[in-house]
């Protein structure tokens, strides 16, 4: 091999040596930096905690945008998309059954000025409607997570109990203020105001019931102390008797009692202390007293008769349904 074939080798040698990036051991790295410390709480710990504290935050952002949002009153728009959005919204971002039955309630009182400044009948009566389909709306909510948290037996107790709950409603409707073609124009009124309480017991009621399921702590609000309906189903999906006690269209407090086989009984009430009441029937043939219970319901004892009468002098009559307490 000639010089110059063996110096071309050896370029080439080197050639290959510096591509294939063969640099002494010795060389060190350019820069200063000292290595990161090691964090004290685990990487997945902190991803974890950060996403639930800003779903909490905007849960919280949700709901009191939809409670305090300022409601313009508009009688010719139809709020019932509005309230069925809202409740949706109220169910999804409150964190128990509690929270959530108490911002129902506070949902209620967004959408009251409808009522308070209503001005002409129709939008009392609009009003009146809107503000049943608030309750009206939870109500169905709660019946279908109960429906999903029951098994087969439970499912079909549950459809056998709203449809008596139902029916049990028309009825003590009319006990109380009478059937529709007898009140007028304000006769709708009368009616949503109604519903609007009845559906809101029922509401709690289920809702403590859901609460049981999912091992929640549940309280249900104070019971009728006064003015109510109370009713005797004798075990069954019907009314029996029932006691309602009220206001009377001259604002007076009035009771209207009703015993199975017997009769119905019309007269005042007064008050006679520790959730007792004086009962006289208007044609003073029968007095008595009432006793409220709350939702443990309430009863009625006779405690005079004058001339003849189907009820006895000492006769209690037990009315252990507290259907709802009357606005």
């Amino acid at each position: 091999m000639n010089k110059k074939t063996m110096a071309l080798v050896l370029a080439c040698a080197l050639l290959l040596l510096t591509a294939c990036g063969s640099v002494p051991r010795e060389t060190e790295p350019t820069g200063s930096a000292e290595p990161a410390p090691a964090a004290e709480v685990p990487a997945e710990a902190e991803a974890a905690e950060v996403p639930a504290e800003a779903a909490a935050e905007d849960k919280s952002a949700t709901l009191n945008g939809v409670l305090d949002a300022e409601l313009a009153i508009d009688y010719a728009h139809d709020y019932e998309p509005d309230i069925e959005g809202d409740v949706r919204a109220v169910v999804e971002a409150s964190a128990s059954l509690q929270e959530e039955l108490n911002n129902i309630e506070k949902l209620s009182g967004k959408y009251a000025p409808l009522a308070t400044e209503a001005q002409t009948q129709l939008e009392m009566n609009f009003a009146a409607g809107w503000l049943y389909h608030i309750w009206d709306t939870e109500l169905n909510s709660l019946l279908s997570r109960l429906r999903d948290s029951a098994d087969a037996e439970a499912q079909e107790r549950l459809l056998a109990e709203q449809n008596d709950w139902e029916a049990m409603r028309e009825e003590a409707t009319i006990m109380s203020i009478g059937a529709p073609e007898e009140g007028g124009s304000f006769y709708p009124v009368s009616q949503f105001s109604l519903w609007a309480e009845m559906t809101k017991a029922r509401s709690y009621r289920l809702a403590n019931e859901l609460a049981g399921m999912r091992g929640e702590a549940f309280a249900m609000p104070e019971g009728p102390d006064k003015y109510g309906i109370f009713l005797d189903t004798q075990g069954t999906g019907s009314v029996y008797s029932s006691l309602i006690v009220q206001k009377g269209w001259e604002g007076d407090d009035e009771a209207v009692i009703t015993v199975y086989r017997l009769g119905v009984l019309e007269g005042t009430v007064s008050e006679d202390g520790n959730g007792a009441f004086a009962f006289a029937a208007y044609d003073e043939s029968v007095k008595g007293v009432i006793t409220i219970k709350g939702w443990d319901g309430a009863s009625f004892e006779i405690t005079e008769i004058a001339g003849t009468s189907p009820f006895s002098a000492g006769e209690t009559f037990d009315f252990p349904l507290a259907f709802c307490s009357i606005p």
